[in-house]
């Protein structure tokens, strides 16, 4: 369990050093770099050396900053003291760190400027995730990413001119994600029960894990989060690789809004194409020839893009680029 002392001090210590710390990095070397992945499945961390060198990391549950700001913000931090800890480091020097986090949902609203607030770090960068993903998973490089999860985005990039689609949250956005699939399977058991549908060994056994009863189902999804249903997307990947009816057409309508997003995006099938997500991994083998024959493995994840981002912003050396209406170190 983390220390709760360890974590008080941290918060204490950061809060100094934004009052005195000097905000130059060329006269104050950073010895340590931090990257945080943080979305509705899970948050990542990992302590890293500037000149590379993964020290530790560390893993918790959901850290989604639009739809539960002060959870995610407990986890973020409690997170990155338990790899600060795990690397054997002091925690006095946990402030002085460039933090790179790559967050579903930092980019809604003032979040993203909240959280920074909030953070121990001297030098941190807030961003959504798509910035982070995309730097890992092309690494600089020319192609496509579908990024698909609890939530969703798709991106390209083409000579250094990057569009971006989606990651508005659910319930809004997030097309083709697991969150979006799971709350279509919980429609499609009602539908069934309602006889629009005809009911499937996958429809059939949701119900009855709620006493087959629509009413307390409908009255789960109505507080749901999206990594509450989230978590009925494995379940209908499944049903839909054991040859489910039910499933295979839930399967098929995801894979349609991930190519429909990519389409969107510039891809025409002559571009690398990179699947990110448990999610978008589960599905790339099901994929139109297309697709599927431009697959590529991405060259690192979210959080070795934010270690990427986290270097460049230590070393200053790096121009930006505009990403949307945000600006970002390549």
């Amino acid at each position: 369990m983390q220390n709760p002392i360890l974590l008080l001090s941290i918060i204490r210590i950061g809060f100094f050093q934004k009052l005195f710390y000097t905000q130059s990095v060329n006269k104050n070397p950073i010895p340590y770099l931090i990257a945080v992945d943080g979305g509705g499945t899970g948050c990542r961390v990992v302590i890293a050396r500037p000149e590379g060198g993964i020290l530790a990391s560390a893993e918790a549950g959901p850290a989604n900053i639009a739809t539960a700001f002060g959870t995610a913000l407990q986890t973020i931090i409690q997170t990155a003291s338990e790899a600060w800890q795990k690397a054997g480091l002091e925690a006095a020097t946990m402030p002085q760190a460039v933090a790179v986090l790559g967050l579903a949902g930092a980019n809604l609203g003032d979040v993203a400027q909240r959280l920074k607030r909030s953070l121990p770090f001297t030098h941190s960068y807030v961003t959504d995730d798509r910035e982070t993903t995309l730097r890992g998973a092309l690494a600089g490089a020319d192609g496509c990413l579908a990024a698909v999860g609890t939530g969703s985005f798709f991106c390209s990039q083409s000579a250094g001119v990057i569009q971006s689609i989606g990651g508005w949250g659910f319930p809004v956005g997030d097309d083709g994600s697991g969150a979006r699939l799971g709350q279509d399977l919980l429609r499609r058991v009602l539908h069934c029960h309602d006889g629009i549908e005809h009911h499937s060994d996958l429809t059939r056994s949701v119900l009855q894990a709620f006493d087959d009863n629509p009413a307390a189902l409908s009255t789960f999804a109505l507080s749901a989060s999206p990594h509450d249903f989230g978590c009925y997307a494995p379940q209908v990947i499944k049903a839909a690789d054991a040859g489910d009816p039910q499933g295979i057409d839930l399967r098929t309508a995801t894979v349609k809004a991930i190519q429909s997003a990519l389409d969107a995006v510039g891809f025409t099938g002559q571009q690398p194409l990179c699947m990110c997500g448990g999610l978008g991994q589960a599905v790339s083998g099901v994929l139109d020839p297309a697709y599927r024959d431009s697959l590529v493995r991405p060259r690192g994840d979210a959080l070795a893009g934010g270690l990427a981002i986290a270097q460049n912003i230590s070393n200053q050396s790096q121009p930006m680029q505009k990403m949307g209406d945000k600006r970002f170190p390549l």
